[in-house]
């Protein structure tokens, strides 16, 4: 029995990542009046208009999130190369309330979930940054002014930050 429970605790320990399925938090979460699916083809164009923000071949092996269990976040990696140099994980989700039908809805909610600097296993979510208001700042309104108004003038619309009625 104490060999199992040995064993038990050893395989917990060796299996546990940076990140597991759960809660990730988010930055500024932004609203655009487009479905998800249009909102998809919409980043697509943008990363062939905008191949500078594609993560580069030397930071890939960070980019487990499918294989960390949030392939179903819809995420995106975007890559800044001017200081700080560093990328976000991106997720975006078709906005819907109670029990709407995704498909049906009009309306597309984005934000950064997570940002690294090129560290192994080093990234950070808001609530790691919670005490640095001045970073949250910073990465907030970085991607706002490189990749959100970019995706809105692509997508000829104009997005809306998204607050909670409790902001």
């Amino acid at each position: 029995m104490k060999k199992n429970l040995i064993s038990l605790f050893v395989l917990l320990l060796t299996s546990c990542n940076t990140f597991s399925p759960g809660t990730l938090g988010s930055f500024q979460k932004w609203r655009f009046p487009i479905p998800q699916k249009q909102f998809d083809s919409e980043v697509n164009a943008f990363f062939k208009n905008n191949p500078q923000y594609l993560i580069p071949e030397k930071w890939e092996h960070l980019d487990s999130w499918k294989q960390n269990g949030y392939g179903s976040l819809n995420g995106k990696i975007f890559y800044f190369s001017s200081h700080p140099e560093e990328i976000y994980y991106v997720s975006y989700s078709a906005d819907v309330e109670g029990f709407e039908d995704e498909k049906k809805s009009k309306s597309t909610t984005v934000s950064v979930r997570a940002i690294n600097l090129g560290e192994e296993g080093a990234w950070a979510t808001v609530e790691d940054l919670e005490k640095n208001e001045k970073e949250i700042h910073r990465i907030n309104d970085r991607f706002y002014k490189q990749i959100i108004t970019k995706l809105e003038k692509q997508a000829n619309v104009k997005s809306e930050k998204y607050s909670h009625w409790y902001e």
